[in-house]
C-alpha cells in the first residue's frame, strides 16, 4: 500500500494500481493536520485499516507533520486510534491526537 497525493489536501490510498481508499489532511497550521473523510472500499479487512493508519503515520513523518488530529465517531475507531498510539485530548469532542516523532 502507498499514498498518492492528488491535490493540496486530497490523498488516495493505493494497492498496486488499484485505489482502495481516500482521505483528506486539512492544514491546521504549525505543521499540524486533521485527518478527515477517510473512506475505504468495502472489502478492506480490519488488518488493512490498521495498515492504513500506520501508512498515514509514516507519511506524516516523511512530510515533517508534527501532529495528526482525528475526530472519532465510533467506538471501533477509538480502539484503532488507541492501538495506533493516538491520545484522546478532548473527550467531549472525541478528539484524538498523534504526535509524530520526527527523528
Amino acid at each position: 500500500m502507498y499514498i498518492e497525493k492528488i491535490e493540496k489536501e486530497i490523498y488516495h490510498i493505493k494497492q498496486g494500481t488499484q485505489q482502495i481508499g481516500s482521505f483528506r489532511l486539512i492544514d491546521l497550521g504549525n505543521n499540524k493536520r486533521k485527518l478527515k473523510s477517510l473512506k475505504m472500499i468495502e472489502n478492506v479487512s480490519p488488518v488493512q485499516i490498521l495498515g492504513v493508519f500506520e501508512l498515514i503515520q509514516v507519511y506524516a513523518k516523511e512530510e515533517g507533520i508534527s501532529e495528526i488530529h482525528v475526530t472519532s465517531h465510533a467506538e471501533s475507531l477509538d480502539n484503532i486510534l488507541k492501538y495506533q498510539h493516538f491520545i484522546q485530548k478532548d473527550v467531549e469532542k472525541n478528539l484524538w491526537i498523534y504526535e509524530v516523532i520526527n527523528r
